[in-house]
């Protein structure tokens, strides 16, 4: 009875102090990634593991700086001219969509509408108060992510050997194995995650600035990447972006946009991902939905994020725990149940 008492209070706790736990997750996302590379590191060299962590985060900073060095100002321009030009957007999309269905709209007051919403939601990043509280905890964001992930890295044996000692000595076996089979699964995942981001941000910026000439394509291409990660939705979301910035620009034309989006979504489905990724993560689109949507309701965006890679988890735990029918014991009981 104290036992599920205190896991109660242990779960009512950890969701009071939910709000903590982003940076911790994103740096140990970051340790998930950089591992094999320090193990790798560490074996062929025969290097303590510090000194072959300080390595690869050295290396890691400066392949991020690189990039940053390389894409950074014309994403920047990029992104502060869609910032700028946004009423213009907004406007130009209302206008094209009021000729093409000959609906009349009050164009101004509904441009002036539609911002004043958006900018209440993101709030008002011009606000020096604002700013500087949103510059100060970003930099400590940042700051918790690196220390987590190069302690997760560095004491990732003493990690599992903490979690070990809640498991009966008899069951540790088994939670060893059933750990092995999530690592399998959540490397394949990340691993074909991260070949998808690439690819749909190449394919993304060569349809919108080479067919259809767009302004701002990098940076739509990069978000349209980005939403990869976001299973269901996010692709929807990436699709109307750039279909919207699109008939700002180009007028009806752009609502070509969708069925190239589309086009590459299947070419993702049916080609890319079975060759990347397999069928590690074997969930069906019901629960992709349902573990999309309780992540975003319990952690926000970053819920979302990791929902896939925790249901991918569970249905380890769950496959183990109790296995799925063979297909004689499915026949069988279909035969059952017509007779």
């Amino acid at each position: 009875m104290i036992r599920w008492v205190s896991f109660i209070l242990l779960a009512f706790f950890l969701y009071e102090i939910r709000e903590v736990f982003p940076p911790f997750i994103i740096g140990g996302i970051i340790a998930y990634l950089l591992f094999p590379f320090v193990t790798w590191l560490n074996v062929r060299t025969g290097l303590k593991i510090r000194w072959a962590v300080l390595i690869i985060y050295l290396l890691f900073v400066l392949s991020v700086a690189l990039i940053i060095w390389f894409f950074g100002p014309r994403l920047a321009e990029q992104c502060s001219g869609l910032w700028s030009q946004r009423k213009e957007i907004v406007s130009n999309l209302l206008n094209q969509l009021s000729a093409s269905f000959s609906y009349p709209i009050d164009v101004n007051q509904t441009t002036d509408d539609i911002l004043k919403s958006v900018e209440n939601s993101v709030g008002q990043p011009g606000e020096i108060m604002h700013l500087g509280g949103l510059l100060s905890k970003s930099m400590l964001n940042l700051l918790v992510t690196i220390v987590s992930s190069i302690y997760f890295i560095l004491d990732s044996n003493r990690v599992g050997q903490f979690f070990l000692r809640f498991v009966p000595t008899e069951k540790r076996h088994i939670a060893i194995n059933l750990l092995g089979q999530m690592n399998l699964v959540l490397s394949e995942y990340v691993r074909g995650q991260l070949v998808l981001i690439f690819l749909m941000t190449l394919v993304a910026w060569a349809v919108l600035h080479i067919i259809f000439h767009l302004k701002y394509a990098f940076v739509i291409g990069l978000f349209s990447g980005f939403m990869e990660i976001i299973p269901v939705l996010g692709p929807f979301i990436a699709t109307t972006t750039a279909t919207v910035i699109g008939i700002s620009q180009i007028g009806i034309h752009a609502f070509w946009i969708i069925p190239c989006y589309i086009l590459a979504r299947w070419a993702e489905d049916y080609v890319i991902v079975p060759r990347i990724i397999g069928h590690a993560v074997k969930l069906h689109p019901i629960a992709v939905i349902f573990a999309v949507l309780c992540g975003e309701t319990m952690a926000g965006a970053l819920g979302m994020l990791i929902a896939i890679p925790v249901a991918a988890s569970v249905k380890v735990i769950l496959d183990f725990s109790y296995p799925p029918l063979t297909k004689l014991e499915d026949e069988l009981g279909t035969g059952a149940g017509e007779t």
